[in-house]
């Protein structure tokens, strides 16, 4: 990480909240030598978020899935990042869910 930050300062934080991924390595999402998805992603939203995010506590619906209950069916083809938008951390109070 510490390769990234010379360039990225930003996104080392310290954030009140964190995503671990960030913490750990860079590469767990960004692919440094290039990619053809944007930020150099080493796949598109959402299915990177999908790697570690899966059902759960959130009611969205996979990629690709029929949504059964409207709540699901409101958040179906819509990437993570729509709400999710701080996702290298958040020191907004209400930032918990990574949401600003």
């Amino acid at each position: 990480n510490e390769t990234c930050y010379q360039c990225h300062q930003d996104k080392r934080g310290p954030f009140m909240w964190d995503h671990a991924p960030v913490r750990e390595n860079c590469a767990t999402c960004h692919d440094p030598h290039g990619s053809h998805n944007e930020k150099m992603l080493i796949t598109r939203s959402p299915l990177l978020c999908q790697r570690c995010h899966v059902g759960g506590r959130h009611p969205a619906t996979a990629y690709g899935q029929a949504a059964a209950d409207t709540q699901s069916s409101r958040l179906q083809y819509k990437g993570c990042i729509n709400c999710h938008f701080a996702v290298h951390g958040s020191n907004h109070p209400s930032g918990k869910w990574l949401v600003r």
